[in-house]
């Protein structure tokens, strides 16, 4: 990724991100497959489970869905990816599997941090004092994550294991943030910096730096973009020098602006290009004084919403150096 060229005008920036899309795919004809598989497999090591899987998708998807897996955040692919009805049973085990499988074909390797049990979402404990948290009762506001690391994630994926709430996954396209910002104002934007900082899931306080919009030949424009207020920390981003009023209206009509939703239904996979979409979720669709009582004792099997995670940089693949005496036996 590098800085914006100065050459590239607002109108080449507004086409090319007005043409970054969502795709939907549908896995029904596969899923009997896959349940009759478990039901056989089940009981065996969750690793061998997940290789197991991985070759099923592969032998059996349609080529055009396999196609999917090498193009999220590409500049001619996907910014997100949207799976649906990939299985219907209610276990906790082979959402997992689903989810480790697909992250492996999707190619997003899975970067777990010390101070953050990442992989399960699901409510924690005091869950009904909180927004802004996976793990919380209240709304999310629209991000992309982990923008205060110095490791860049490229890609963040979830997998509904169950969802009696009904609370989906929203995401959206900077294209539909931006429209209302005038040509001198996206100017403004192209050549910003801002600080990010960490909130609750992350003990003490990180800082990185950041230009809000760059761009690759490859991937296009990437975004860091975090309209979350954290409890202590406040904003959880900050321009640098000029142009927070320019956020400051991004902000405003946060409201207003057009977004999506994933499917809040069990044996939904969604995988979003974190730099070209954030997420988002509303309050969960649940009574505050159930919330208190499910998080007291709150379990995979017991708790009214799981989902599991992964979130991190993109696999890369290295060809042998040509220029070296090395040869690859036949």
């Amino acid at each position: 990724m590098r800085n914006i060229d100065t050459t590239k005008s607002v109108d080449f920036f507004r086409e090319t991100i007005s043409k970054e899309k969502i795709v939907i795919l549908d896995f029904t004809y596969l899923a009997g497959t896959i349940e009759s598989w478990w039901k056989k497999n089940n009981l065996q090591d969750t690793h061998i489970l997940k290789i197991q899987l991985i070759n099923i998708f592969l032998n059996y998807l349609r080529a055009e869905d396999i196609f999917h897996f090498d193009k999220v955040g590409l500049s001619d692919g996907g910014a997100a990816v949207c799976i649906k009805n990939i299985f219907s049973i209610d276990s906790p085990k082979l959402a997992l599997t689903v989810h480790e499988a697909l992250a492996d074909l999707f190619h997003l390797t899975d970067i777990e941090y010390k101070y953050e049990e990442h992989k399960a979402l699901y409510l924690k404990p005091s869950a009904e004092k909180h927004r802004e948290w996976g793990n919380g009762f209240g709304y999310i506001t629209p991000h992309s994550d982990d923008l205060y690391e110095n490791l860049n994630v490229d890609y963040l994926a979830l997998t509904v294991c169950r969802d009696i709430t009904k609370t989906p996954t929203a995401y959206y396209f900077p294209k539909d943030l931006l429209c209302e910002l005038s040509d001198e104002e996206i100017a403004e934007l192209l050549s910003m910096q801002a600080t990010f900082i960490s909130g609750k899931n992350v003990n003490g306080l990180k800082k990185r730096v950041r230009h809000i919009v760059e761009y690759s030949d490859i991937y296009g424009f990437h975004f860091s973009l975090d309209f979350r207020v954290d409890p202590q920390n406040g904003e959880r981003m900050r321009a640098i020098n000029n142009g927070q009023h320019v956020l400051d209206k991004i902000r405003a009509g946060l409201p207003n602006a057009k977004n999506h939703y994933s499917t809040a239904q069990t044996g939904t996979f969604l995988i979003i290009a974190n730099h070209k979409v954030l997420h988002a979720r509303s309050t969960l669709n649940i009574d505050a004084n159930e919330v208190r009582e499910q998080a007291k004792h709150s379990t995979f099997n017991t708790t009214p919403r799981l989902l599991f995670r992964s979130k991190g940089p993109r696999k890369q693949y290295h060809l042998l150096d040509k220029t070296t005496n090395m040869q690859v036996a036949g």
